[in-house]
């Protein structure tokens, strides 16, 4: 059986109207201590995973920190536009559904991308404490 890994999407409210869908990768990106010097090669090494951090993501998805509980979540992003006045649950349509898929399959190329070429060696060994 080969390894594999899975993606949980959550679905916070922003505002009335306004919902954000997230994936929480916890504290991987602490590893990002000197950007000056590591975005540069992040960027040739991992080009989505630079697209969204630096805001240039065609889809939308964005890096995002949150802490909807008391808990800092650290993660990527998209807003997503909901009707007014529904609870969380009553938001959930096939186009909502749309955009997690979407999400999810962005997590899984910047994983790919992590896994594949890392931009520095102990970045590789990090996605085990959030994908295992």
């Amino acid at each position: 059986m080969k390894p594999s890994v899975y993606v949980v999407v959550s679905m916070l409210h922003v505002s009335d109207g306004e919902a954000m869908l997230f994936v929480n990768w916890a504290h991987y990106f602490d590893r990002l201590a000197n950007p000056q010097v590591q975005m540069p090669k992040i960027e040739k090494c991992c080009p989505t995973l630079y697209a969204v951090m630096t805001g240039d993501d065609a889809d939308g998805v964005y890096e995002c920190e949150c802490k909807p509980d008391g808990t800092m979540y650290h993660g990527f992003a998209l807003k997503v536009e909901v009707l007014k006045g529904l609870a969380i649950l009553e938001c959930i349509t096939l186009e909502i559904f749309s955009k997690g898929r979407l999400l999810a399959n962005k997590c899984l190329k910047m994983y790919l991308e992590l896994h594949d070429n890392p931009p520095f060696p102990a970045w590789k060994d990090g996605l085990d404490e959030v994908w295992n």
